[in-house]
C-alpha cells in the first residue's frame, strides 16, 4: 500500500471495527444484545484477538508481548497500528508501553483516578502495569505505537543518557518499582507529528526492508520534536513526595554516570550515607546498586553490539568492564548467549 492511499484508507472501516460497530450497536436492546452474542463463535474470536468483555475466555488477564509481538523476531520491537473503533472499553493493563495518538478527532481514556479527554494531537504514553481504558465511538481516528519494554534502552539510549522529561518517565517505569501513571503532550496541528505517526502505521502495514529501523529512527525523529516543542507544555503527575523526586534523581545519575559510578560516589553527590543509598535503590527498584548497575551496562552493551563494529573487548571497556572475560560472563547469564552470538542474531534478521 502506497502512502496516499493509506491516507484516505485509515478512515475505512476495518472487518474488526465492522464487527465492534455491530456489537456496540447491540447494546442498545438487551434482546438484540443476547442473540449477537450467542450467533458468536469462540474459535474465531480467538483467533482474530477480539475482544468481548461477556465471553471471559477473550479477556486476557493483560496483554502480554506475546499477544502483539513476534517473540521469535529479535528486532519486532515497535508496532504502529489504529485502534480498533467501537471496540470495548474495559480496564486493562500491558507489559509493553504504549503510545496513544490521537490522530483526528478526540478519544476518552480512564485511569485510577478518573477520565482524561484527549483531543486531536495528543501523545500519551502509558507505561507497563498500569490500568486503563481507551474509548472510541465515532469516526474518531486513534493510532497506537506499542514499545517493547526490555527494548527501550537499546533504542533511545541518547534520550535516556541526558536530563529531560522523557528520560525520567521511561528510566523511572524501567527500573523503579512505582513510578508516574502516564505522560501526556499536546501537539495540536503540528504535521510534523501527524506525518510521522502516520509513516509508522504504514512501515507497520507494509513491513518492507528494515521496516523496524524505519519505524524506531522516525520514533526518535518525534520524541526529539516533543522534547525541543511541546515539553513545557506537557503534563505528568507530580510526584506526591520530596523523597520521590530523590529516589528517581538517583537512578537518573546512576544512568548517566554507569560507566565510572561507585555507591560511594552517588551516596556523596545526594549528601547521604552509603548504607541508606543502598538503601533508597532497593526500595526503589527492587535491586541492589550493583545489579541496577550491571544491568545499564549490558542494556547499553546490546545497544553497541547492534549498532556499531566494535569489537567486543572495545565494548566491554566502554560500558565500564576491564576485564573482557568477567563481562562475557555477565552479558551470558542475562542473555543466554556470547555477546559475539547476540551480534549475529540481530544482524542476521
Amino acid at each position: 500500500m502506497d502512502f496516499k492511499t493509506l491516507q484516505l484508507d485509515i478512515y475505512t472501516m476495518t472487518e474488526d471495527e465492522q464487527f465492534y460497530k455491530k456489537y456496540y450497536d447491540a447494546h442498545k436492546d438487551e434482546k438484540t444484545l443476547s442473540d449477537f452474542l450467542g450467533s458468536l463463535n469462540l474459535k474465531e474470536l480467538m483467533d482474530r484477538h477480539l475482544l468481548v468483555p461477556e465471553i471471559p475466555k477473550t479477556m486476557p488477564q493483560q496483554f502480554e508481548d506475546t499477544f502483539f509481538f513476534s517473540m521469535d523476531d529479535p528486532k519486532d520491537t515497535i508496532i504502529a497500528q489504529k485502534h480498533n473503533r467501537y471496540s470495548p472499553a474495559f480496564f486493562h493493563k500491558h507489559t509493553f508501553f504504549e503510545l496513544i495518538y490521537v490522530y483526528d478527532g478526540s478519544c476518552r481514556q480512564r485511569l485510577s483516578y478518573g477520565y482524561q479527554e484527549m483531543k486531536a494531537g495528543d501523545i500519551c504514553i502509558i507505561p507497563p502495569g498500569i490500568e486503563h481504558t481507551v474509548e472510541v465511538f465515532d469516526s474518531s481516528i486513534v493510532l497506537n505505537v506499542l514499545i517493547r519494554r526490555d527494548t527501550i534502552h537499546n533504542m533511545f539510549a541518547h534520550y535516556l543518557n541526558d536530563s529531560n522529561i522523557l528520560s525520567t518517565f521511561f528510566l523511572n517505569n524501567i527500573y523503579a518499582q512505582k513510578a508516574n501513571d502516564y505522560i501526556l503532550f499536546h501537539t495540536g496541528s503540528d504535521y510534523e507529528i501527524r506525518r510521522a505517526f502516520l509513516y509508522m502505521l504504514w512501515e507497520s502495514v507494509n513491513k518492507d526492508k528494515y521496516y523496524s529501523v524505519m519505524i524506531a529512527d522516525t520514533l526518535n525523529l518525534c520524541f526529539g520534536l516533543l522534547l525541543r516543542l511541546y515539553e513545557d507544555t506537557v503534563e505528568v503527575p507530580v510526584f506526591t513526595k520530596k523523597e520521590d523526586e530523590v529516589r528517581y534523581a538517583l537512578l537518573q545519575y546512576i544512568q548517566q554516570n554507569y560507566k565510572t559510578v561507585t555507591l560511594s560516589a552517588v551516596a556523596r553527590k545526594f549528601s547521604y550515607t552509603p548504607e541508606y543509598t543502598s538503601k533508597l535503590i532497593k526500595e526503589t527498584t527492587g535491586m541492589t546498586f550493583t545489579e541496577i548497575t550491571q544491568k545499564i551496562r549490558l542494556e547499553n552493551a546490546e545497544d553497541l553490539l547492534n549498532n556499531t563494529n566494535l569489537t567486543v573487548t572495545a565494548i566491554s571497556e566502554e560500558v565500564g568492564y576491564d576485564a573482557t572475560e568477567h563481562f562475557i560472563r555477565l552479558f551470558k547469564k542475562k542473555n543466554h548467549m556470547t555477546p559475539t552470538a547476540y551480534r549475529r542474531l540481530h544482524n542476521s534478521i
